[in-house]
Order: structure tokens, then sequence, then C-alpha cells
């Protein structure tokens, strides 16, 4: 006999307004796995201005991603800035804006747009000012590579990327969920910057078809069509692309950034990857020549990924009556649950929080959807998994070239940087990588 919900524990300990917000910024896997350990794998959780979410931390919470009973649609109330995106739009909808753009994100789809050229330009002429620099400020850097790439994935001009850049940052500001829209609050900025780059991705998706561009990843998703011949509105285009941009930079920079200072905590694993740097010779552009030709750097990035999923928690609205984790989900109810917690358990990873690349050189199989969950799950898998693993590999494998030529490697002097997690995880942002 399943249990009611309202019998399921209320974490303790949260803030007036923010909730338990404050805390998970401070260490949420931590804060998590203590409450787990205290009120079990089900309990109450506050994350801010009335958002309680019933938390499923443990493996079966991931089985609410595939569930025909929840959906996504609070997405768009909790952060309002992600429109109707494929990531809040779910069924029919979803199904056909999904179908109309994947073309363009598969492994071939990268190579007719030739991503893999986009990304190594970027990499040689990013990476090149770091020459003489005793230290790099990290985040920043593989931030700003990121950008760059997904910006000129989108068509926009190296010239006019310095003021896109500085939209968009006003833009992301919509992630910071507080419900005042005045002048000058996070809100009021984020909606002002939207009208500025929504005008403008109107422009390239109209260039796009009157070029009729069918290869640019753009391009494709102009002119892709479902099974039935059905495409994307203007809008959905626009919403899509500038959650591509959101998706495309935020998730694989912080991902970047915390493979460079493991590296630069570990002198053997730096002294691997320049190993396998260099036997490749020239770095491959194609996505499966590159992941067979370099599977110690694809392990260094998906290791960080795995320790630091950039999105910490992830949830699902029920809009029907059904049972998981052993409870009766009523409708309107929002499971979560913690990817941190699917990506450090136990019973699947050998010292769950030690950073070991070589855990996926001897996997055995590919990676199964929990070993993935970092990218999502279910209808909602990220769209950008082989874009992410494409340009995390390449930036690995291009830096630890560049630096050996140069006789340098990366150090990090003292312990790590300890992450933040609200709103994603990542290293603090000031962090400075030493050069030796």
């Amino acid at each position: 006999m399943p249990k009611n919900i309202k019998d399921a524990p209320t974490l303790s300990g949260r803030w007036p307004l923010f909730g338990h917000l404050p805390r998970l910024n401070r260490d949420a896997y931590r804060f998590l796995r203590d409450a787990a350990r205290e009120l079990g794998p089900v309990f109450w959780i506050d994350l801010g201005f009335g958002n309680r979410t019933l938390m499923v931390v443990s493996e079966p919470g991931f089985a609410v991603f595939k569930s025909k009973h929840a959906d996504s649609s609070h997405l768009r109330d909790f952060a309002a800035f992600l429109g109707k995106s494929m990531l809040t739009v779910d069924g029919p909808d979803h199904r056909r804006m999904r179908t109309a753009s994947s073309h363009a994100f598969t492994p071939a789809g990268l190579s007719r747009a030739q991503i893999g050229d986009t990304i190594a330009e970027t990499l040689e002429r990013r990476v090149a000012t770091w020459q003489g620099q005793d230290s790099v400020a990290i985040v920043e850097q593989t931030k700003v590579i990121a950008l760059e790439v997904i910006f000129r994935v989108m068509g926009i001009e190296v010239r006019d990327l310095p003021q896109w850049s500085r939209w968009y940052a006003e833009f992301l500001l919509g992630l910071i969920d507080i419900p005042i829209n005045l002048p000058g609050t996070p809100k009021w900025r984020a909606r002002r910057a939207r009208r500025w780059l929504e005008a403008r991705v109107l422009a390239i998706i109209a260039d796009a078809r009157a070029r009729d561009d069918h290869d640019s990843l753009v391009g494709a998703m102009v002119h892709g069509k479902d099974d039935q011949g059905a495409g994307q509105s203007e809008s959905e285009l626009v919403d899509n692309l500038l959650i591509l941009g959101f998706a495309g930079h935020e998730t694989t920079a912080s991902t970047m950034a915390w493979s460079m200072l493991h590296l630069g905590s570990s002198p053997r694993r730096w002294d691997r990857l320049c190993e396998e740097a260099a036997a490749i010779g020239d770095p491959p552009h194609d996505y499966a020549e590159l992941m067979s030709r370099a599977p110690y750097a694809l392990g260094v990035f998906r290791e960080s990924l795995r320790l630091y999923p950039p999105v910490t928690i992830d949830s699902r609205r029920a809009h029907t009556t059904f049972e998981l984790a052993g409870y009766r989900i009523e409708p309107g109810t929002v499971v979560g649950t913690s990817f941190l917690h699917l990506s450090r358990d136990e019973a699947r990873y050998e010292q769950p929080d030690a950073w070991r690349p070589e855990r996926w050189l001897d996997l055995g199989h590919k990676p199964t959807p929990i070993e993935n969950c970092q990218f999502g799950g279910g209808a909602h898998f990220c769209l950008g998994y082989h874009m992410a693993l494409l340009e995390g590999t390449m930036f690995l494998v291009h830096v630890a070239r560049t630096l050996s030529k140069w006789g340098r490697r990366p150090l990090v002097e003292g312990e790590l940087p300890r992450p933040t997690f609200v709103p994603l995880t990542r290293p603090p942002a000031k962090t400075r990588l030493v050069l030796a």
C-alpha cells in the first residue's frame, strides 16, 4: 500500500522566503546526503519562494523523468525566461520541436555544420592568449571559449561577441527566481535583455531562411521537420535558440574548468593526458574519430561532469496520480531528484567522491541512462549531448598539446576550490589556475 505524500518528512532549517536555497548553495551534496540519512530517501524540501518539492534522492527518483504521469510545465513558472522551449514543453509539441531539431545535433549533423572546425578555431585563438601568463582565470576563460563557440555556431560574427556576451549575461539573470519585476531587479533586467536578443535571433532565423541554409546548426533547426512535415514556429525557434546558448555554454564551461583544476592537482594524470594528445597528432574534428582516438581526454571530461553535474536538482510536476518510491504522488506535486547523488552512488561507483578518469576506460559498456544522468533523462535528455562531449574533449586535447609545447603544466596551489551549487554547480568565479 503506497504511503500518502503528506506523511513524507519535511526537511528543517529553511530560511524565510529563500527556503533551503542558501544551505544548498553552500554544499548541496553534503546537505542533501545528511538529509537523506536523517529522513530517508524521500522528503519535502523548500527551493525558495513557495517552490515546495518532494525530493527522491535515490535511484527511483530518476524514474520520474520517464514517467508519462509527470511533465516539465512547472519550469515555465519557476524560470519564465526559459519560454516555451523544448525544456518546458511536453507531449506532441515537444516531440515535434525535438524531432525537427534532432538531426542538427547528431554526430553527422555536427560534421555537416562543421562544428568541430568552429571549436578548433576558437580554441586556437583563445588558448593562445594564455602564452606568457603565470596563471589564468580558468572559470572566466572556459566560459569565454564555450560562449564564443555557441555564438559562432549560431552565426554571430566574432566582432559582435562582446555585445552579445554582455546582453546574454543580463538574460541569464532570469535564473534568479525572485518574483519582483521592478527596474533594476534580476527579472526586469532579464526581460530587457531578452528583447534585445530576441530581435537579433529573429534576424538570424530570417537570414537562414533567405539563404536556404540547411547545413548550419541554425539552418538545420529552421528548416527541420518532424515525421509529419511540421517544423517550428518563429517564437519556438527563438526560445530554443536562446536556451541553446544557455545550455550550450554554461554547463560545458563549468565541466572544462573542473577538468583543468583536477588535472592541476594530479601531475600523473596530466602527463597521461599529454601522452595521449601527443600520440593523436593533429586532433580530428569529427566526433566519432575523436572519441575513439582520445578516450582518456573523454574520460577526464566525463569524470568531472560526474562529480560536478551542472544541474544539481531537476524535477517534474505530476498531472495524474501515480506511485513512486513507495508513495502515492498526487497531481500538482513537484517531484525532484539529485543528480549529485545519482552521480556519486556508492553501489555504482567505487570511491564515488574520488576523481578517477580511468573508471570510464574500464567501464566495458556504453554509459547507461543513470551514468549519463547529468544530461537529464527521458524525453528531455540533452539534445546537445554529442556537442558537449566533442567540445570538452577537443578542449582538453588542445590545451594539453599547447601547454606541453610551451613547457607549462597546470598547477593548483593548495586545496581544490569548493563549488557553488545555485543556480548551477561551478567553481568560484575568480578561481585561478597556475601555469607552472
